[in-house]
């Protein structure tokens, strides 16, 4: 929830647990223990007329260095002196690593490769998540827990995938919603699959240009000439007319007139050829 607020937003704890099930002291407690792991990190700073404000910014991954907060120092930097530099026959020298230190070198680099991969499925979801809790905020009877949007934040990150945006996304869950929704997470997930947008068509390649005349060539043809500078003829299939031939034509006439002439059509019956 945290991770899905706009940047510079106002909000504060009672602010983000007014509808939250589990109320204010759990969040913040839950805030104190993000603090600590540090995925929250909160600075003072002071503005130009003197008034403090504690500002807080939320990471996805812990943060080892803390930022300094803006309160004013007196006196010089702290520096603490670590003594000079040990003398030894490997001052300046690399160690040589063993074997065993080479292997899990190549282990750790496999394991960076792979969580590269991890980290950019992780954003992937994070991004559908935080979709879904901002559709939550527009039309409360959606409103997810964090274990429910954990769970249903591939999905939202599929339809992103697909080249979607937040407002399709919203208004797939949001229209034609009924005025009681029991299960908000069954109905987010059923909307999700069944409305999830086709993959997107393949780009087609253009045609290659034909190597003297600049003509485009036929499609799988990659490289060469075409066929009219190779001197060779296409060709042309005759179009097939549905028209009869002229002497069928005259033949089909002289019946249908030999026919009036002799009645041999019904009592009451009408030719359509009664302008012939």
């Amino acid at each position: 929830m945290l991770l899905s607020q706009r940047e510079n937003s106002t909000e504060t704890i009672r602010s983000l647990t007014e509808d939250a099930p589990e109320g204010a002291t759990r969040v913040t407690a839950a805030v104190g223990e993000l603090r600590a792991a540090g995925y929250v990190v909160c600075t003072k700073r002071q503005n130009e007329s003197g008034h403090w404000a504690t500002h807080v910014t939320v990471y996805d991954r812990p943060q080892s260095d803390r930022p300094e907060t803006g309160a004013p120092r007196s006196g010089g930097r702290d520096v603490r002196s670590t003594g000079p530099n040990p003398e030894g026959k490997n001052r300046g020298e690399e160690t040589p690593s063993t074997p065993v230190e080479e292997e899990n070198q190549k282990d750790a680099q496999a394991a960076e490769g792979e969580g590269g991969d991890m980290d950019q499925a992780a954003e992937q979801d994070a991004a559908g998540a935080a979709v879904l809790a901002r559709v939550g905020r527009v039309e409360r009877r959606l409103r997810l827990g964090v274990a429910e949007l954990l769970e249903l934040a591939p999905l939202a990150a599929e339809w992103l995938a697909r080249g979607a945006t937040e407002a399709d996304i919203r208004e797939a869950l949001t229209a034609g919603l009924p005025a009681n929704v029991k299960r908000p997470a069954g109905v987010v997930r059923w909307r999700l699959e069944k409305k999830m947008p086709p993959l997107p068509a393949a780009p087609i390649p253009p045609l290659a240009d034909c190597g003297q005349c600049r003509a485009p060539l036929p499609r799988g043809q990659v490289a060469g000439i075409c066929s009219g500078c190779a001197g060779v003829a296409k060709a042309v299939r005759p179009m097939a007319s549905s028209r009869p031939a002229p002497s069928e034509a005259m033949n089909l006439l002289a019946a249908i007139r030999e026919r009036r002439a002799t009645g041999a059509f019904a009592a009451g019956a009408r030719s359509r050829f009664a302008g012939i």
